[in-house]
């Protein structure tokens, strides 16, 4: 029970820190324009900021809640931060490819043959995103415990409700009429944009 709770400590304590910096980073865009009504979204720079910090929480908290030795982590960050990164490179890519995609439906007079292109681009992106998560969380699980391995795949959705709901705190602050809101802050985006989508499996 002890160690239960001190892994739930370790997961908690950085994120009581993500609120400030959320705050500081999404307020910053705007402090020259006191009083002026929150922006639609927060600058592609600051989404970046966004996510590294989130994601750099992330990693701290999973190398407390799983005890990993030094030895744990040569292995397992590089092959989270590959994931990470992967997923990140898969949204993009998923974006693109379905902007695309609706671009065609809107043509007149479009080949069946450009649909049949377009579908199997997506269907191939999918397809090779799927496989290295595959890859990558098996590489990941050898350099783990059983215990371990079940403990991460409690850790990954904890953490997002966690993440999210000090970004939907942060979000709150900007309303007016809150006491001590933040003025003309952006609007947060939701956490699946910053860390890449949850699958099913949540990790």
């Amino acid at each position: 029970m002890k160690s239960l709770r001190r892994k739930h400590r370790a997961l908690r304590r950085p994120a009581l820190f993500l609120a400030p910096l959320l705050v500081l980073a999404m307020a910053a865009p705007a402090a020259a324009a006191p009083g002026s009504p929150p922006g639609p979204a927060p600058s592609p720079e600051v989404r970046d900021d966004l996510g590294e910090t989130i994601q750099v929480l992330m990693i701290v908290s999973m190398k407390r809640a799983l005890e990993l030795t030094r030895e744990q982590e040569m292995e397992v960050i590089p092959k989270l931060q590959r994931m990470l990164e992967e997923r990140e490179r898969f949204a993009r890519r998923q974006e693109d490819a379905l902007r695309r995609m609706e671009v065609k439906l809107m043509e007149e007079s479009v080949p069946e043959q450009e649909f049949r292109s377009v579908v199997l681009r997506l269907d191939q992106i999918e397809r090779q995103h799927r496989d290295l998560e595959v890859r990558l969380r098996g590489e990941i699980d050898r350099s783990l415990s059983p215990r371990q391995q079940a403990e991460l795949r409690l850790f990954v959705p904890q953490f997002r409700r966690q993440m999210q709901s000090q970004i939907d705190a942060v979000r709150r602050l900007s309303r007016p009429g809150v006491p001590g809101a933040v003025p003309a802050v952006p609007a947060a985006p939701p956490l699946q944009d910053l860390l890449g989508e949850a699958d099913d499996e949540e990790f």
